[in-house]
């Protein structure tokens, strides 16, 4: 049976916390930056859909970097 190294399973996890909070700043900037740009009140409207395309996709890079680092 393989084991895996304890060490190697807690960064994992610290990893996690790190990424997200990164993704959480990314995703704010990035909305700030939206909003800073578009003036009519329909782009404006899509704020959340910026800011969780944004996270979504920041976080989702981040755990495929992950997955490559342990494969």
């Amino acid at each position: 049976m393989d084991f895996v190294n304890p060490w190697l399973s807690l960064m994992s996890f610290v990893y996690f916390i790190v990424a997200g909070v990164f993704s959480f700043i990314f995703s704010k900037r990035l909305v700030v930056f939206y909003l800073g740009k578009v003036e009519t009140k329909f782009l404006k409207s899509l704020e959340p859909i910026v800011g969780s395309v944004g996270f979504c996709s920041s976080y989702g890079l981040s755990l495929i970097i992950l997955y490559y680092i342990l494969t």
